[in-house]
């Protein structure tokens, strides 16, 4: 049952992500709206199931829209679809935002809220917020999602300046709302610090799950990837640095022990590619590289793997 007065929340994309994090919010209590692509009438039908180590959710009479329904404003939107398609969704995700409401960017990449920030321009009110999740989760079928390890999220405030904004009102409320939830969540004063952390992950992990055929099991167990896993995170903790948002100095090695902890787990964009789904190398690789070449900062490694991931992923889909 929803909790009184409560903020109302709407999650575009119900897969591994947007599946599980708008589960656990309803779960607690949020009134959450959902609107899906595929499953719509499964989900209408059906409900949403997760599975989870920390508990299987249940989720039945969702409050379910298609990509072309009315939907009703709400208080936070939640945008957990692909990068692939931000710039044709803007304006329509702007306009499921209530006056005042917040924007939340749940996604992969570097400069992912652009286009959404673009298309708020005319609605100085609505705040775009940038959030990442690090979760190994997936879509099994049709309104059924496994989680199966980590769950951890972070949420800053966007600026098209780049300027770290601390934390905002409207962060500290969005983090509010996941931890209430049972969601481990960190709060950026630095959104764009946040999304070249996470860079330092996705970038190897990411683009060699698909090159390799690995999972992060195999990729940090055998010493030569883990070299190249190295090398990347390395490439990118500088880019970061040259871009004026160094990440800490115990990145590389926090990431790389995580990962040995994790359960093995194959990627999203290892999934994307077996599913032979466009891979999302414009926002986790191009932007990424530009932005670092504007700084004199050259990711030779990453340009290399992105030219190789460019070539797979045209092939796959031809």
């Amino acid at each position: 049952m929803s909790l009184v007065g409560a903020r109302n929340y709407t999650v575009i994309g119900v897969g591994g992500v947007g599946g599980y994090y708008g589960a656990r919010l309803a779960a607690s209590g949020l009134p959450v709206r959902w609107v899906a692509r595929s499953d719509v009438e499964h989900l209408r039908r059906h409900g949403l199931q997760v599975v989870s180590p920390r508990g299987d959710l249940r989720l039945t009479d969702l409050e379910v829209y298609g990509s072309d329904d009315h939907v009703p404003p709400s208080e936070v939107v939640i945008v957990a679809t692909k990068t692939g398609t931000n710039e044709a969704l803007a304006e329509r995700v702007v306009s499921l935002v209530a006056d005042r409401g917040i924007l939340v960017v749940l996604q992969n990449g570097l400069e992912v809220e652009a286009p959404f920030a673009a298309a708020a321009a005319n609605r100085p009110s609505v705040r775009i917020l940038g959030a990442m999740s690090f979760i190994c989760a997936h879509k099994a079928a049709d309104g059924e999602v496994h989680h199966l390890d980590y769950e951890a999220v972070t949420v800053g405030a966007y600026d098209p300046s780049g300027t770290p904004q601390g934390v905002t009102d409207e962060v500290a409320s969005v983090v509010a709302d996941l931890r209430g939830a049972g969601l481990p969540t960190e709060p950026l004063e630095d959104l764009w610090e946040g999304r070249w952390r996470k860079l330092c992950w996705n970038v190897p992990f990411n683009g060699l799950s698909v090159l390799l055929d690995a999972t992060t099991a195999e990729m940090v167990g055998d010493p030569s990837c883990r070299e190249v896993v190295v090398t990347l995170m390395e490439e990118v903790v500088a880019a970061a640095e040259a871009a004026g948002h160094p990440v800490a100095a115990d990145t590389v090695a926090t990431m790389l022990r995580n990962t040995e902890r994790m359960t093995p787990y194959a990627p999203s964009m290892k999934l994307d590619f077996e599913a032979r789904r466009p891979l999302e190398l414009e926002a986790i690789y191009r932007t990424p590289i530009e932005v670092a070449a504007g700084v004199g900062a050259d990711m030779v490694a990453t340009r290399q793997l992105h030219q190789q991931l460019a070539f797979l992923d045209r092939r796959n889909r031809s």
